[in-house]
């Protein structure tokens, strides 16, 4: 039951068109398949309303359902219009184009679907209008047999698959008893559509008479007036052929009759598919063929209504799919859980026996922590080493300088004496030598100073602080005070 109803949401649409209804007033024409397998068939109908009755029918028969379609409609059943193009972009023109004509059809702009394509003058676009309503009808009609909606197009723009690419032709064509078509193509474009009314069927008797010819004549005459007019709008490439298609009539008597009274080339229309006998069935082959790339289309992307998720069904599906889900997920979690079962108790006894360990190690550790006050008592002693050791130091620094005698520091500056500075008091103590003096001008004691270099023993004195001033007799006065060894007693 879940299976079929999520089934929609994964199965793959197909990517291709595989099936093609013409709709006409009086039939619907089915052409299914490509290439040498081909299915043609077609269900009669007294009104448009049988349309879905008649897709129904066909789709049915050869079994078609879940196929995606390509609509074409047929005479009458739409309106091609030209207008002027306006300054707008390819994005904006097509949501603007129910409004541009609303004044040339009867519908409001919020009932018509409209597409259009630049005319052979690239200041005016073919536009080509339909009810909404119709559109819906038919799309909901394929919707019911299963199938989707690939592309909508119309009769006059699909002849074109009939067409040579790179040359302008006139296709006359003719579904049932109707009136006279002529649809002109350059390179495959629609560029000029005219009815010809009053034409009997067929054109061609089996026995010639004068009503024939003179119908023929007449023919050949509008046929002419059309390619006159076309000659002028295409200098570049003027219609070079005429293609007959007319139900009900001998197409190959009727373009031979209207070779010998036109100076242009006139064909019947040949598909490659014997099959193809009849207008509907071209119509429908040629709409098949062309697809998604013809020039018109109703149901394209942006016209297409935007599919309603927030439904009751789906929120019902997301609910059994949700419960379905959790308790997918549940079971096999629980089983998961089963099966970790033992692992669990078997990691947590380890764990236990872990932590065990553990404040055994760390009660071990507390036995080997050294204690605070014998820190203290360790850092204290340092301390006294330390000094202990300055002292030695002081003490040796003493004693080697009390070795070498203060008699040769007392010479030398004796020789070094200098008639600017007079010295009044020396203190030594060790390698310590403090002078204070006298002197003549304050430059007289660095330049004194200067002569220490000569004597060894004064060159060895290194002196932190010089201060020069003067007293009160303002006799200019200078203290030399000793670089003191740090640790000295």
């Amino acid at each position: 039951m879940i299976l079929r109803a999520l089934a929609p949401f994964f199965l793959r649409k197909p990517s291709a068109l595989n099936v093609a209804l013409a709709l006409f007033s009086d039939a619907v024409v089915l052409v299914a398949g490509d290439g040498s397998d081909v299915i043609i068939d077609s269900v009669s109908i007294e009104a448009v309303t049988e349309w879905s009755s008649a897709i129904e029918i066909l789709i049915t028969r050869h079994q078609l359902a879940g196929s995606q379609i390509a609509i074409i409609l047929g005479r009458g059943l739409y309106q091609s219009l030209l207008i002027d193009k306006p300054n707008l972009s390819d994005d904006e023109l097509i949501l603007a184009l129910p409004y541009l004509v609303k004044d040339l059809v009867n519908e409001s702009p919020d009932d018509i679907v409209a597409d259009g394509f630049d005319s052979l003058n690239n200041d005016r676009i073919q536009v080509v209008v339909t009810t909404r309503q119709q559109v819906n009808k038919i799309v909901f009609a394929c919707q019911s047999v299963g199938c989707d909606v690939g592309c909508m197009t119309v009769e006059s723009v699909v002849w074109g698959e009939f067409t040579a690419q790179h040359l302008s032709q006139l296709v006359v064509h003719r579904y049932g008893n109707g009136d006279l078509q002529l649809t002109a193509f350059s390179q495959q474009k629609l560029i000029f559509q005219r009815q010809l009314r009053g034409f009997a069927v067929p054109l061609v008797a089996a026995v010639d008479s004068d009503i024939q010819a003179l119908q023929l004549d007449s023919l050949a005459l509008e046929l002419q007036r059309s390619l006159d007019f076309l000659s002028a709008q295409l200098r570049d490439n003027p219609i070079s052929q005429l293609l007959i298609s007319c139900d009900n009539d001998d197409s190959q008597q009727l373009a031979l009759a209207l070779n010998a009274r036109l100076n242009v080339i006139v064909q019947a229309i040949e598909p490659r598919l014997s099959l193809l006998s009849s207008t509907g069935t071209r119509i429908a082959w040629a709409g098949l063929q062309q697809g998604f790339s013809s020039s018109i289309n109703f149901y394209s992307q942006h016209l297409q209504p935007k599919r309603q998720w927030l439904t009751l069904n789906n929120m019902l599906l997301s609910w059994l799919t949700l419960i379905f889900i959790i308790g997918l997920t549940s079971a096999v979690y629980s089983f998961k859980l089963h099966q970790l079962a033992p692992t669990f108790i078997a990691n947590k006894a380890q764990l236990t026996t872990a932590q065990q360990q553990l404040m055994l190690t760390q009660k071990q550790i507390l036995l080997h922590v050294v204690s605070p006050i014998k820190q203290q008592h360790l850092s204290a002693l340092e301390q006294e080493i330390t000094a202990k050791q300055a002292t030695l130091k002081a003490v040796a620094n003493h004693d080697v300088s009390l070795m070498v005698g203060y008699g040769q520091v007392l010479v030398q500056l004796a020789e070094a004496a200098s008639k600017d500075v007079a010295i009044e008091r020396i203190s030594i103590s060790g390698t310590a030598m403090d002078l204070h003096g006298v002197a003549r001008s304050p430059e007289a004691v660095p330049r004194w100073l200067g002569t220490f270099n000569r004597y060894s023993t004064l060159a060895q004195r290194r002196f932190q602080l010089l201060n020069i001033g003067r007293d009160k007799d303002n006799q200019v006065t200078f203290t030399l005070q000793a670089q003191r060894i740090e640790g000295a007693l």
